[in-house]
């Protein structure tokens, strides 16, 4: 998800956790945090936000400039109740203990079992190991592909589903990016979840969706923080690469070379959030990705999923300067939407820019693509959930949603004579 400044309707956590320094040895398990929605006036908000941060261990999830969701440690909930009621905000609890629900998500330890299915959220080696099976059972349309490297020594590895056609005639190129920030773990398991749709469907419609394009999906293209996140730190959300001073981690969604460290940017390398790199594509993660993609032909559908917010988000993230083929892009996202609202009657709340609908956001790989390598069709979705949480028992709830709304983009482009 993306992240604001202070002053705007941005997330920023506000404690210094220790995990941003190496060294870190132990889960961290966050018992008795409790987290909370809390809405009123933004002035309000930001007072509370203040105060909480000179105790540090508070986070942060800014969703619109009335409203919040705050992760409070146990020692701050009094402090944070006095706040709130001072500044005459309103308060709802949601999880009374956050690390119940962490346990939920993935069993601590690792439950023994180690094939991926979408009752659960895997680790990175087990996704890997799911797209080498596929593509051992699909030889002949699908293969391995990798799009890059990370700070730690793992490749960004994804699947290409490239089914054969008669005429010989080269597809339009639907490219998915999942993942790339660390904590959003709903992301990563409905990316596989479209995958083996792709794969498995008998619908004639996700069929034709699958034949109809040059698939390049990659479920998680930030595996160093993924991986940290389920092994360390639920909510890490950066790469892991070490700066000069010991910190840890840049924000990958900040890190291309668009607009570079302006908007919802950090300059400070122990930001816990949204430190946007030393420069631009400083992450070997972002470096090595970014050349993989200047290098595809025919691109036309750039794909970025996240969470959460229920938005459908287009660029330009960090200006109200429409591109060029705005209303397309609106009319095709909203065609998108109206299929994924058929599935569970549950409707996304906006679609737009970044910088119309939540908050201003710079350097994001969106944007880079858009405005490097004029892709037509370039999305992101904000997925839904609260507090990067969504039940793993209902993880194909959202799977099925998403494969509709690729069926709706593909749908609405072939009417406008995109492809």
């Amino acid at each position: 998800m993306l992240f604001p400044k202070l002053t705007l309707i941005l997330c920023t956590f506000l404690y210094v956790h220790v995990t941003q320094v190496v060294g870190v040895d132990k889960y961290k398990d966050y018992k008795n945090y409790k987290s909370y929605e809390v809405t009123g006036n933004s002035n309000g908000l930001n007072n509370l936000k203040n105060a909480l941060q000179e105790d540090g261990n508070s986070i942060f999830y800014f969703g619109g400039v009335s409203s919040t969701e705050v992760v409070v440690a146990p020692e701050l909930n009094i402090k944070f109740r006095e706040i709130a009621s001072r500044e005459k905000l309103n308060v709802t609890l949601l999880y009374s203990d956050i690390s119940k629900i962490i346990r939920f998500e993935k069993p601590w330890p690792l439950r023994g079992k180690q094939e991926l299915s979408w009752d659960a959220y895997y680790d990175v080696p087990v996704i890997n190991k799911y797209l080498k099976n596929v593509s051992r059972t699909y030889p002949t349309w699908t293969n391995l592909i990798v799009g890059g490297q990370s700070y730690e020594g793992r490749q960004i590895r994804g699947l290409r589903i490239n089914t054969p056609i008669d005429n010989g005639e080269t597809k339009p190129v639907f490219f998915i990016e999942s993942g790339i920030h660390a904590r959003e773990w709903i992301a990563p398991a409905v990316t596989t979840y479209f995958i083996n749709q792709l794969l498995t469907s008998s619908d004639p419609n996700v069929k034709r969706l699958r034949d109809q394009f040059d698939w390049r999906i990659f479920p998680s293209v930030n595996p160093d923080g993924y991986h940290y996140t389920h092994t360390f730190d639920r909510f890490w959300r950066k790469t892991r690469s070490i700066s000069p001073n010991g910190c840890v981690g840049a924000d990958p969604n900040r890190n291309w070379d668009y607009n570079w460290g302006q908007e919802s940017s950090s300059h400070e390398p122990c930001n816990y959030q949204t430190y946007c790199g030393s420069q631009p594509f400083s992450e070997i993660e972002t470096r090595s990705l970014s050349s993989y993609i200047s290098r595809i032909k025919n691109m036309l559908f750039y794909v970025s999923f996240h969470s959460y917010a229920a938005v459908l988000l287009m660029p330009l993230s960090d200006s109200r300067q429409h591109v060029e083929n705005y209303d397309d892009l609106i009319r095709i996202g909203k065609a998108s939407l109206d299929y994924g609202y058929k599935v569970n009657n549950v409707r996304y709340k906006n679609i737009g820019t970044a910088a119309e609908i939540l908050y201003p956001a710079s350097g994001g790989s969106m944007d880079w693509v858009r405005n490097t390598l004029r892709t037509p069709l370039v999305y992101t979705y904000e997925l839904r959930g609260n507090s990067f949480h969504w039940p793993p028992s209902r993880i194909t709830e959202q799977g099925d949603e998403v494969v509709q709304m690729m069926l709706g983009l593909a749908t609405e482009a072939k009417k406008m004579e995109y492809f």
